[in-house]
This record gives structure tokens, C-alpha cells and sequence, in this order.
């Protein structure tokens, strides 16, 4: 088996790095959105290799009804509804 067979891979939606910094962008579009989007995003942030000398930071930008305890957690540093980007 190769290295990159016996490795799970993951996907990102979005993701920019900075000299200092990795932020990490989930883009959801559901009806509902819960706290297993904290979970989903938190394993992948789990899985990225970046030596540890990046600052990770995340962000989730949303399309539906966001569960008030998404961000009660503060697991998300920036929380954007998609229609920020249509209304300004």
C-alpha cells in the first residue's frame, strides 16, 4: 500500500493561508444547520498538516437556520450568513 493509500484524506471548501496563519472555510447550504458541522469541521482541521507554526482559524458560511448553539460553542471564529454576500 502507498503512503497516500493508507492516509484519509478530507475536503476543505475553502482554505487560505497567510505567513501566520491557516483559516479554514466550511460553506454549508441546508435547511438546518446543527453542532455536527462542529464536529465535521473540527476533524478536518484535525487532519491538515501544517508543522505548527500556523495560527488555524475557522470560519463557517451558512444558508438556512443556523442553531443558536453553533454559536454558543464559539468553536467558529467568524459565522457569515450567505446572504451577506447579496444584501449589502
Amino acid at each position: 500500500m502507498s503512503r497516500t493509500a493508507a492516509r484519509e484524506g478530507c475536503q476543505i471548501d475553502l482554505m487560505i493561508q497567510t505567513q501566520r496563519m491557516l483559516m479554514v472555510v466550511e460553506i454549508k447550504r441546508r435547511r438546518e444547520i446543527g453542532c455536527e458541522i462542529i464536529d465535521e469541521v473540527d476533524a478536518k482541521v484535525k487532519k491538515l498538516k501544517h508543522g505548527g507554526n500556523l495560527s488555524v482559524r475557522t470560519a463557517l458560511v451558512y444558508d438556512g437556520k443556523l442553531s443558536p448553539a453553533v454559536a454558543a460553542d464559539h468553536y467558529f471564529d467568524f459565522l457569515v450568513p450567505a446572504d451577506r454576500f447579496f444584501n449589502p
